[in-house]
């Protein structure tokens, strides 16, 4: 593969024990106290939408408290190893980077700047951007038209079924980051457990 469209959350970056804490206090605040792994599952399995929907909340409030909280945290979240030795190669063999979140564009810049790894980025979409949210490939087939990248030489990664779904229904190449274990029976075209396999299946 060529061009990578990357999920962030859970896949450049490990923020998911950040977004786990934020999520229990916003629910703890609405007198709901469920185990730490049960959120966790359904955040890995679906997405934050899916907790206010098993909890019957307004999904744009829940959102903008978890948001906040999330912001607030002490410790910063950090790229997983070997991310920007991944993202330089990328550009070396003459491959754009780019990335498709249901977080804001402004937070994923923010922590991008952090790291010093906004430059390897060509643009980033994310909730300001109003497309419908993965799986749906919308936001997929908008950065295949701006950039006329090739379907067969651009792949979607992820590390949830939503992403590797929404790839699959924009008809690229999916690969599916596995660090964890955790979830089974995934779709994907490639499976790999860390970003040294991940150099590997880039292409000039």
């Amino acid at each position: 593969m060529k061009d990578f469209i990357w999920d962030f959350d859970g896949t450049l970056f490990d923020t998911y024990p950040n977004m786990l804490k934020a999520i229990l206090k916003v629910l703890q605040e609405e007198g709901l106290n469920p185990p730490k792994e049960e959120i966790y599952r359904l955040l890995k399995e679906k997405s934050s939408k899916a907790v206010t929907e098993g909890y019957d909340l307004d999904f744009v409030d829940f959102s903008k408290r978890f948001h906040q909280y999330e912001d607030q945290m002490d410790k910063w979240p950090h790229p997983f190893k070997g991310v920007r030795e991944m993202l330089s190669a990328v550009k070396e063999q003459g491959g754009q980077n780019f990335i498709m979140t249901h977080r804001t564009v402004a937070s994923t810049k923010k922590l991008l700047a952090y790291y010093q790894l906004t430059d390897f980025f060509v643009e980033i979409v994310g909730e300001e951007n109003n497309f419908a949210r993965k799986p749906n490939p919308e936001a997929l087939l908008y950065l295949l038209a701006k950039y006329q990248l090739i379907k067969m030489q651009t792949v979607m990664v992820g590390d949830r079924l939503l992403d590797i779904a929404a790839g699959k229904q924009a008809g690229l190449k999916t690969i599916f980051f596995d660090n964890e274990g955790l979830l089974k029976n995934i779709p994907a075209d490639y499976y790999v457990t860390d970003f040294n396999q991940l150099q590997n299946l880039i292409t000039k």
